[in-house]
Order: structure tokens, then sequence, then C-alpha cells
């Protein structure tokens, strides 16, 4: 049998999303035992909208051994039900919002994260308690993975739980960045450029540095990097315009970065956690994804369901990123523009 993946994704490269999804169904009934074909299929299915069909097989992604008796929707009486993060830190931030559909349930919700984003968790409505990676805690009541419960609460385009802010930066960092960014001119805006070059498909959401290089020459706009992590080195030696200023190695955490992005006008994204971050917390945000992005960002569409303050800008089939940035330079000039 041929790699159903690979004759997949080149469909899906040739935009063929009917005879991708094809290609899945078809290793499904040939009897294909990979859950992978099954998530594939689902995600694909997300991608076009279709969540009602999709979010059930993504509950075949790979995860790891759930140790409890797992929330599958059965009433809930103040018990207590522990979310199990997983993936990465975007994930975990666009799907904290249902801790507080849990608790109306009648949940006492425990959160479990990485280090270093508790805190900013917490501020979730419905989050009873965050715990980190290595701390304790008594033994839940239920338990359920992180991005189970859009499938449990049988979510679909039209009825995500999509008020934000949901997330609260520490109004301390706020004001201390606020009063560090006053002195800058125009306006403000924060860049990011990739994303954790261990993913599978970050060359494909990742533009890199250099796209962004057009957008500097802008009147009127100061640019501050918030890109963390390897795509960081892009700066290295490298001469920057006197509106340019790299903030990176002064993010120590997602707090520091939700204080810095409640202190700017506008953050410019690829499809990455402070993409999400800034969603989260209600700021404008233009997020810049490839022809075919990762299912939450759906097709054809330049807003999203999950973060209303998000506009998207996508690359068109076979288009690489300078047009993109072309067309977020047109609309931020347009921005920064003096009112009549």
């Amino acid at each position: 049998m041929a790699d159903p993946f690979a004759a997949a994704f080149a469909r899906i490269e040739a935009g063929d999303l009917d005879g991708a999804e094809e290609v899945y169904r078809q290793a499904v009934r040939d009897g294909a035992q990979d859950p992978l074909l099954r998530m594939c299929l689902g995600q694909l299915l997300m991608l076009r909208g279709d969540y009602r069909r999709g979010l059930p097989l993504n509950e075949f992604r790979p995860l790891s051994p759930v140790a409890g008796t797992r929330w599958r929707g059965q009433p809930l009486k103040g018990e207590t039900v522990l979310i199990l993060g997983e993936q990465g830190f975007g994930d975990n931030i666009q799907f904290v919002r249902y801790a507080e559909p849990l608790a109306r349930r009648g949940a006492r919700v425990v959160v479990g994260c990485q280090t270093g984003i508790g805190r900013l968790l917490s501020t979730a409505p419905g989050v009873s308690q965050v715990v980190e990676s290595g701390q304790g805690m008594d033994r839940p009541d239920l338990v359920i993975p992180l991005m189970s419960l859009p499938y449990v609460f049988g979510t679909t385009v039209q009825t995500i739980p999509a008020r934000v802010p949901y997330l609260t930066a520490e109004p301390a960092a706020v004001a201390v960045w606020r009063e560090r960014l006053s002195p800058y001119a125009g306006l403000k805006v924060g860049l990011v450029w990739g994303g954790n070059p261990e993913a599978a498909y970050d060359a494909r959401r990742s533009p890199g540095l250099d796209p962004y290089l057009g957008l500097l020459d802008l009147p009127g706009v100061t640019f501050f990097s918030l890109q963390k992590g390897p795509a960081a080195a892009a700066l290295a030696g490298r001469s920057m315009p006197a509106n340019f200023v790299d903030l990176g190695p002064e993010l120590t955490d997602f707090d520091q970065s939700a204080a810095v992005m409640e202190s700017l006008d506008l953050v410019i994204s690829s499809c990455t956690s402070p993409a999400h971050l800034a969603g989260a917390l209600g700021r404008p945000v233009w997020v810049v994804l490839a022809s075919f992005p990762d299912w939450r960002w759906l097709l054809e569409r330049e807003d999203s369901p999950w973060y209303p303050t998000a506009r998207l800008f996508r690359a068109g089939r076979g288009e690489g990123w300078d047009p993109v940035l072309g067309r977020v330079r047109t609309a931020l000039a347009a921005l920064a523009a003096p009112s009549p």
C-alpha cells in the first residue's frame, strides 16, 4: 500500500482537500491500523470547519497514559477534575478557556501544565488550582486531557467559547512595561517570526525574520521583537534600524510577554504561542499563516472564531512569505497613517 500520509499531503499541497480526505478514508476502509490516520483525517475535517466529525477522530492523537477516571461529560457535583496539559504552550493557552464551562458544570478545576506558564493560566475563569510539572497534588476525582475538552463539550465553529480576554497579565508588570515603553513614539508593534523548530511542521508555519524586514521602514511605527528561542538567533550580528528594539532577552517567562503585549498597540506573529497569548489577552494580533495552516485557523477567512481580536493573513497556494508580509505592510501602513 502506498504511503497514505504522503499521498494525502501531496493532494493538500495541490489544493485538493477532497482528494486528501478520500485518501485517509480509503486507508481506514482498507484496514490501516495506524491511529494517526484517523487523527489526520479528523484534523483535515476540522481545518474545513467540520468539528462534528473531526473532533471525535482527533481523540486518536498520541496521548500519554492517563491515570485515573476519565471525565467524559457525566454530571458533576463538586468533584475535582484535573485537566491534563498536552502538546505546546500555545495549545495550553488556547484550550484553558474550557475551564470556565467545566466549572459551570459543577467541577473544581485543576489545570496541569508545563513549568513557567502556571501563574498565567491560573487567571483563566473557572480555574481553582494550577499544578506545574514536578509539583505534587492530591489525587483528583476525574481527569481529562486538555484537547479532549472541545470534543466532550460538543464544540462547533459556531459554539466556540470565544469571550476574551480570558487570561490576565500581572498588573504590576504591566505598569512597569508601560512606563518603560512610553518614550517610544508612534504605533508600538510586537513581532514574532518563528516557533519551536522541533515541531514537525515548523518549517511550513514560520516565515523567519527576513520577510518581516520590509515592514521596518514604515514611518510612525516602533517595532519590538518578542521573539524567543532559536529563531531569535536571526538577529545575531545583524544591524537593525533605530525603530527596532529587541525585547526577547528580557522576556523571561509568559508573564513578562503578557505584560509587554498589554503595553503594545498590535502584535504580528507567526502560528506559535505568542499569537495565542495575544488572542487570549484580547489584544489586537495579526497572524501570518501558510496556505494550509494548522486546523485551528480554518480556511478562507480573515478572522478567527477562537480569537475575536485576531486578523489572519494567509499565503495563497504556492505563494511564499514575501507577498503575505507585503499585505501586512499595506495594512500596517494604513493603521499607522496620521488621521486626516
